[in-house]
């Protein structure tokens, strides 16, 4: 068979115009499952909309050489992703249209009856798209695919549940080639990254049960790792296909220091010569000779999540880390030479004025080359989630919802989070001390992205928070 795996822009942007300057890495889940199509020996082209300018007249075009259409639907790309699948149907009203992703996996009932899909699966899709491509083919009966949600007689109906994939090294590589030609690695409208860039995922799923987060659902509750050896494969791969840059994107990189220190280890030894970011790491797994080797091996950046400066909001979110680990992990990224990134929640139902000032005052004191500040959202499957829905202040068909004191989730409303926000960036960005460490940095190490970056983010004051309330007004009205 034939596929057209489409990647929608979120809904702060058109189809029509993408988000080329926010492309920060390539999506994963459908370039995993079209490696597993390919190695069956099925045909797939991938369609980032968010790389693309008139995307809709050229998923128009594409749909003439497939057998079937899959789409990756995030929620914060509800009203795009929709737009897409009614595209497909105009102009294929029998072409199959399969969906995965965070939106369908969380709500698979109201992702099938609200939007012309015919299919879906939940959760990790290697052993759904396979089952899925026997269904279309009359090979298997639907109700035994795998994590697979189908349409019969009108109704929505559940295949069988799916299947944990314990050993993950089985899994082929993604495709990175059929995303060669899009621009990945910026963020915020300023390129990270200089050269080609791409991500890859060195496990999945999370060990740790923070209560904001959602990880718990289907597999991502359970947490696996590839070995060192599968791991540095796929970088000396991607490096012998000219790949600059790749950003590591699990959830906790750092959680295992044994193989992290492995897969530098391998990276020298076979003189691979590569600049990686490190999205996830916790602050407890700071350790200084693991730096040293990482910043040898060619590691330049580190994301940290740091989420308060309030040791009692840590605990709230059953963190498991101290105020203490975290002036340590970001002192000792800042010694070490990595541009670092902090990110913090604001809103906790428990959380008083006096703790977001000390959050802000305690970004201000670290060394941090990048503060994120981020509105707590309740997410379907955390522990916040699940007490918030017994409590009947959250309907288990609603999708996300902010911390509201409206709705009794919170003691600030909307409109007093997004002030805090906006305090938190000022106080954080337009400090003397800040804007003098960049440009000392940027004349220390002659590199003008340490200067962007700093300088760039300074455009969220006028754009993040207005995009932000763009994009929930949207998932709301759904």
């Amino acid at each position: 068979m034939k596929f057209l795996f489409l990647y929608p822009t979120t809904d702060t942007f058109s189809l029509e115009r993408g988000e080329k300057s926010f492309l920060y890495a390539p999506p994963l889940g459908p370039l995993y499952l079209a490696s597993m199509l390919i190695e069956n020996g099925h045909e797939v082209k991938v369609l980032d909309t968010r790389g693309e300018e008139n995307a809709g007249d050229k998923i128009r075009r594409a749909l003439n050489s497939v057998d079937a259409v899959g789409i990756t639907i995030p929620t914060f790309a509800l009203d795009n992703s929709e737009r897409i699948v009614k595209i497909v149907k105009e102009m294929q009203p029998d072409m199959p249209v399969i969906a995965g992703g965070p939106h369908p996996t969380l709500y698979p009932h109201a992702s099938m009856t609200e939007m012309n899909i015919d299919m879906l699966c939940l959760g990790e899709g290697e052993n759904s798209i396979l089952d899925m491509v026997a269904i279309l083919e009359g090979r298997k009966n639907a109700e035994e695919g795998r994590g697979v949600y189908y349409r019969k007689n009108g109704e929505v109906k559940k295949g069988r549940e799916p299947e944990v994939i314990k050993n993950i090294d089985a899994i082929p590589f993604p495709a990175h080639e059929l995303v060669e030609r899009y621009d990945y690695g910026y963020s915020y409208g300023f390129k990270l990254f200089e050269g080609k860039t791409t991500a890859i995922l060195t496990s999945r799923g999370c060990p740790r049960k923070c209560t904001f987060c959602s990880r718990r659902l289907l597999s991502m509750g359970s947490y696996r790792i590839r070995s060192a050896e599968n791991v540095v494969d796929e970088i000396e791969m991607l490096y012998e296909r000219g790949y600059k840059n790749i950003i590591l994107a699990d959830d906790n990189f750092m959680s295992n220091l044994k193989r992290v220190n492995k897969i530098m280890d391998m990276i020298l030894d076979r003189g691979i010569d590569i600049t990686m970011f490190v999205n996830g790491a916790r602050v407890d797994s700071a350790d200084k000779a693991t730096y040293k080797k990482m910043w040898k091996a060619g590691v330049r950046m580190i994301s940290f999540g740091l989420e308060s400066g309030n040791q009692e909001i840590l605990d709230f979110y059953r963190k498991e880390i101290t105020l203490e680990q975290i002036r340590k992990a970001v002192q000792l990224s800042h010694k070490t030479g990595f541009f670092t990134i902090g990110n913090f929640i604001i809103g906790a139902p428990v959380e008083r004025e006096e703790h977001i000032r000390k959050t802000i005052d305690f970004a201000c004191s670290l060394p941090l080359d990048m503060a994120e500040f981020f509105i707590l959202r309740y997410m379907p499957g955390s522990q916040l989630w699940e007490e918030a829905v017994a409590e009947g202040k959250i309907s288990e068909d609603e999708y996300m919802v902010e911390s509201d004191s409206e709705r009794g989730l919170g003691n600030f409303t909307r409109e007093e989070l997004l002030h805090w926000k906006n305090v938190a960036y000022k106080r954080f960005y337009l400090r003397p001390s800040y804007v003098a460490g960049e440009v000392f940095k940027f004349l220390s190490r002659m590199d003008i992205r340490l200067l962007n970056a700093g300088f760039s983010l300074l455009k969220i004051l006028l754009y993040r928070t207005e995009k932000d309330e763009k994009v929930w007004k949207s998932v709301e009205q759904h």
